[in-house]
């Protein structure tokens, strides 16, 4: 994700737009850190009732939404960007950190076969 957020801001730079380099950490340090402690979740959960695996990771992702609308997106709309903005700052980040946590758990759930 370090490496993914330093190429995020480099893209930013090179196409001309202005975010908010505070928040645009705040977003990968918010997913990194929501990704990883649902990940462990879920490894806990696979390891004591696998069959609702896929329903709690679906509660974990709306958890993450939730947070997000609550912690993340009043900055947002008080810094007024634009929806291209919110886009690149929130959701390129959030996108990044799902497939990094679906990757590693489909790994793990590979290897216990």
């Amino acid at each position: 994700m370090t490496g993914l957020y330093w190429f995020h801001i480099f893209v930013i730079n090179l196409i001309g737009l202005s975010v908010q380099d505070g928040l645009l950490k705040a977003c990968y340090l918010f997913n990194t850190l929501t990704g990883v402690i649902f990940y462990y979740l879920l490894l806990i959960v696979s390891k004591l009732n696998p069959t609702i695996l896929g329903w709690v990771f679906l509660l974990t992702s709306g958890i993450k939404f939730l947070l997000f609308f609550k912690l993340i997106s009043p900055i947002f709309q008080l810094m007024q960007m634009s929806p291209y903005q919110e886009l690149l700052t929130f959701f390129v980040p959030y996108t990044s950190a799902l497939s990094l946590e679906i990757y590693q758990l489909i790994n793990n759930f590979n290897q216990k076969k």
